[in-house]
């Protein structure tokens, strides 16, 4: 079945098939669990489109972490299908709206993105989250790109024992365009997946990163 989409994805597409089977609004199913990456999926709203979780564990600190995740001109080189992410505009250390390309597989077209990231840090646990709002009209679109409609989720850093941090991606969104639906699950899976696969070895070039702004968690 062809519809033009309303929901799904993050800066990645394409992906793996067999995961259209229908799920109880709200109830987690896992699809893929191995190599360090747990990814589960479930309906968002009632719409065939599906939200999605990933869940790894980096040996980092939360500083190299978050280093890697506001660094937006390496984004390209670990975020799946990333065709390269820019700065629009920072309200200091917690706050970036940014502009993202997805490079589309032959045949759609490439898509972007412009989001708001907005960072916080539990004060006891140094729990970190950052949100991930939609924004496509805080710039014109481009005539290459699609402009993604709709898309949010959050990233959150949870720190471990013996200098571990469990990263969760839970992303949602809507790729815009005529796409299969099914393709577009497969991809938004695709895209998680990968990312945070790709975490592990990009997360090595942040390992002195330092930031007043991140708390490390305090050694029991």
């Amino acid at each position: 079945m062809v519809c033009r989409l309303a929901r799904a994805m993050s800066p990645g597409l394409i992906a793996g098939v067999l995961l259209a089977l229908p799920a109880m609004a709200g109830d987690w199913r896992p699809v893929s669990n191995g190599e360090n990456v747990s990814v589960q999926r479930r309906e968002y709203q009632g719409s065939a489109l599906q939200e999605i979780r990933g869940v790894t564990r980096l040996k980092a600190s939360l500083n190299a972490v978050m280093a890697l995740l506001k660094d937006a001109p390496f984004n390209r080189h670990w975020v799946y299908r990333s065709g390269g992410a820019t700065i629009l505009e920072e309200n200091g250390y917690k706050q970036a709206y940014v502009y993202g390309v997805v490079d589309a597989p032959w045949p759609m077209q490439d898509r972007d993105t412009v989001v708001r990231f907005d960072y916080r840090q539990h004060p006891e646990s140094a729990e970190i989250t950052i949100t991930i709002t939609n924004f496509p009209a805080f710039t014109e679109p481009e005539s290459q790109f699609i402009r993604v409609p709709d898309f949010g989720g959050f990233w959150r850093l949870r720190p471990e024992a013996d200098g571990w941090v469990e990263v969760t991606y839970q992303v949602y969104g809507d790729p815009g365009g005529w796409i299969p639906v099914w393709l577009a699950n497969y991809a938004a899976i695709t895209s998680v997946t990968r990312t945070l696969k790709n975490m592990a070895s990009a997360v090595r070039h942040y390992s002195g990163a330092r930031s007043e702004f991140v708390r490390e968690a305090s050694a029991d």
